[in-house]
């Protein structure tokens, strides 16, 4: 392996559709996950170095499922290790109420 495909598998690469859902990304995961940005014919891409952080990248492509969610965007492909993946936006999270309706 040489020194470019050791520094490849440190970065996720989300393809993300517009400027402004990169912008998004970028107020919402940048204090964490140093990076850059880039814009080509097919669309943003967004970098995000993982670090030595044992679960960062979970933690990583969670924050990013709960901000597609939030945006209301469909899945998005993201690159690790030269693979293609696909993120789907986070389940809404449902809470139990505790409620039952009473048998008459």
């Amino acid at each position: 392996m040489d020194e470019l495909d050791l520094e490849l598998s440190d970065v996720v690469l989300f393809e993300l559709p517009s400027f402004e859902t990169t912008q998004a990304f970028r107020v919402r995961l940048r204090s964490r996950w140093p990076g850059w940005s880039h814009h080509d014919d097919d669309g943003w891409l967004f970098a995000a170095e993982l670090g030595d952080a044992a679960d960062a990248l979970p933690t990583l492509l969670r924050e990013a499922q709960d901000l597609l969610a939030e945006l209301d965007l469909p899945a998005i492909c993201f690159v690790l290790d030269s693979r293609t993946y696909v993120l789907e936006p986070a389940e809404p999270v449902y809470e139990w109420t505790g409620k039952r309706k009473q048998a008459a």
